[in-house]
């Protein structure tokens, strides 16, 4: 803009008619009353669309904590739950492409649809609880003490009285009659991506337009902070519902410890979705500009970074113009060397985004905890590595007005900064030895004897045990997969608790505890956890610069299309692949499989620790050098000047005075667009 305009004088009204209520005022259609204007300010807004991220992140964080019921009830490998996590991102990226534009106009509306859709696609996969089936203890009523075989066999201990397979009858084959419903779990991730689409890439561009560059700082991460810790509390919520029945109402017998317990998966998903709901419709009240945006556009006009008649033609655009355009927008976009920098950068950092849905499991298998010890550790550190960086963030955005290159350049930093910390991972609990996988039974009865090992040997033969659940029991520094290939007779109570097992034939005690051996390596565990939560402290800390450089690293009418092609690349390169990655590095080194009555592999039981966890932190270090590496890349070719050149902003002011000169010979132009006209 020329050095000689008075930005005192400069009007907004070209850019939207304060007379036009549906453009300033909250409210639906016709319906825009006065009384909602005490909340039509960007705090509330902000409030409103935080919480509402909190709670659809809750909706999609809740997959990971459940994911290991999801796999023993639904008999699913690794594999089959990656795809269920990449079909998520496919739709994603088809929504990505389609919507970018046409977010830009009507960005709250689009963002409440988004939500609503989330709801639908949460509410589908849940509603599989009413229609599969779950596994029932077998009650012989024709043997001498029914009570005693049901309770011994609800506990999976040899019972040498039946020739069937230990404690399960026809039901055993449940799972694979509930895989049917597999299917309901993609589709319900297909229209999750879909729905995610619009509040990813029209929420932060609405922000951008209501906060200046240093509230928008500190705005976004508070977003940020809001919206993330919905993940670790995802977490611990879904830690305490796995600690109730699956139906509510446990089958006689079946208790917390039983081999039949199946924890209340699907409350999770369906209490986040009631909450979406509501505030679906509340988001889109929200008018397409808010009077706050009027001072915002003039810091921005001042700045350079837009004009007058670039923010009319964004808001003024028809449907027919928008798809007009959607083609050039992206070639627009796409010629940025910089901004294809960071998006490349961005995949490699999504790429490692997928093994986030295997940490409860990866963290189960290298510590030894059960469900509700892994919700609610990784919870608690996550709220304190998400909380720190993003608060630290946000404050370093307040403290003063950055160039968008050197923002760059300090998550660059950061990221670099976090990488090492990441091999806290590499820290865990020495791998357990299992009977019958690294040693065999005649070995450990008679060390003279040197055999193969399987599962399966003469000690419990007869006990007809399979590998349909797993419950591990310890003797010693020897873990056996199940009570049953212990070849364990009886099972000792204590206030409905199993304490121990005795008469076994495959031990060397002849005796044998609940739980795998080794117990807890506590320290190891918190040090571990330590290491990685600074890691992602640092990584957080850089988000709110980072949101700033993609809203600035191209012009004000192409930041819903740079988001778009953001979302749909990262998708499609990172997040779609990486679960698939990930759920094949597990799935190569699994051990001991599942196998159902009919044959089938389900999923798999024991893991080889030592070569996944090598294997795991080779592809994620080898991906994090790669981010930095672009990283680096884009802040080196970013350009000095503003995003918008003073040419190009120079030339559009002048065909806008052009035009407005024109409309007033007319005599079309009212008279406060010729006072403006006159300004400029």
């Amino acid at each position: 803009m020329p050095d000689g305009t008075d930005y005192k004088k400069l009007d907004t009204h070209d850019s939207w008619d304060d007379t036009d209520r549906k453009i300033t005022q909250m409210g639906y259609l016709g319906w825009r009353p006065r009384f909602l204007e005490c909340l039509n300010k960007p705090a509330i807004f902000t409030t409103v669309f935080a919480i509402s991220n909190f709670f659809m992140v809750m909706s999609y964080g809740i997959l990971s904590m459940i994911l290991p019921t999801l796999e023993s009830v639904f008999n699913l490998n690794s594999k089959q739950t990656g795809v269920i996590l990449m079909a998520n991102d496919i739709s994603g990226t088809v929504a990505a492409l389609v919507i970018a534009n046409y977010c830009s106009a009507r960005k709250t509306r689009w963002i409440g649809m988004g939500m609503f859709i989330v709801v639908i696609a949460t509410i589908i996969p849940a509603s599989t609880t009413l229609f599969a089936e779950y596994p029932q203890p077998r009650n012989h009523t024709g043997a001498t003490n029914p009570t005693l075989t049901l309770e011994k066999e609800s506990y999976g201990v040899c019972n040498e009285t039946n020739g069937s397979e230990n404690g399960v009858d026809e039901s055993e084959g449940y799972a694979v009659r509930n895989h049917k419903y597999y299917w309901m779990f993609v589709f319900g991730a297909l229209l999750q991506g879909f729905g995610a689409a619009p509040p990813g890439i029209a929420g932060a561009t609405y922000m951008d337009e209501i906060f200046t560059q240093k509230q928008f700082g500190i705005a976004i991460s508070l977003l940020y902070v809001v919206s993330f810790i919905g993940y670790p509390v995802s977490m611990l919520t879904g830690a305490v519902f796995l600690q109730y029945y699956v139906t509510l109402d446990p089958p006689e017998g079946v208790t917390f410890q039983s081999k039949e317990w199946v924890g209340a998966w699907w409350m999770g998903m369906f209490f986040p979705a009631i909450a979406v709901f509501i505030l679906s419709f509340f988001v889109m009240l929200y008018p397409r500009q808010m009077p706050a945006a009027k001072k915002v556009l003039k810091d921005k006009i001042r700045r350079g970074i837009t004009t007058v008649l670039e923010k009319k033609e964004e808001l003024g655009r028809s449907l027919k113009e928008i798809t007009v355009d959607m083609i050039p927008a992206f070639k627009r976009v796409m010629k940025n060397k910089a901004l294809s920098c960071l998006i490349v950068g961005d995949i490699f950092l999504f790429l490692q985004v997928g093994a986030y849905s295997f940490y409860p499991k990866i963290y189960a298998l290298i510590f030894r905890l059960d469900s509700k010890q892994v919700g609610s550790i990784l919870g608690i550190t996550n709220i304190v590595g998400f909380g720190v960086g993003l608060i630290a963030g946000g404050l370093f955005m307040r403290w003063k007005e950055w160039h968008p290159k050197r923002l760059q350049l300090i998550y660059s930093i950061l990221t670099l900064a976090a990488t090492p910390f990441a091999l806290g991972m590499l820290l865990y609990c020495p791998a357990n030895t299992y009977a019958g996988v690294d040693i065999s039974y005649s070995e450990i009865l008679d060390s003279s004897q040197m055999r193969d090992p399987t599962l399966i040997g003469e000690c419990n033969a007869d006990c007809a045990c399979t590998t349909a659940f797993y419950q591990p029991v310890c003797d010693g520094n020897l873990t056996y997969f199940s009570p049953c290939h212990a070849g364990c007779m009886d099972v000792e109570l204590y206030d409905e608790k199993v304490t121990s097992y005795s008469n076994c034939t495959c031990t060397e005690s002849r005796a044998a505890k609940p739980g795998n051996c080794g117990g807890e390596c506590t320290s190891t565990l918190w040090l571990s956890l330590a290491i990685t939560t600074v890691s992602t402290a640092i990584t957080f800390a850089g988000f709110a610069p980072h949101s700033v450089v993609y809203q600035r690293i191209v012009s004000e009418t192409d930041r819903t299309t740079a988001q778009g092609l953001r979302q749909c690349l990262t998708r499609i390169l990172g997040t779609l692949p990486s679960p698939i990655i990930f759920g094949y590095i597990l799935d190569s080194n699994c051990i001991v499989w599942r196998t159902n009555s009919n044959g089938d592999q389900g999923n798999c039981w024991i893991y080889d620790v030592d070569k996944f966890m090598t294997w795991f932190m080779v592809v994620q270090i080898i991906l994090r050098i790669m981010t930095v590496i672009f990283y680096f890349l884009c802040w080196w070719l970013f350009p000095e000047n503003c995003v918008v050149p003073e040419e190009k902003n120079q030339m559009k002011l002048s065909k806008f005075v052009n035009e407005n000169d024109s409309k007033k010979e007319n005599g079309g132009e009212d008279s406060d667009s010729a006072k403006n006209s006159a300004n400029l």
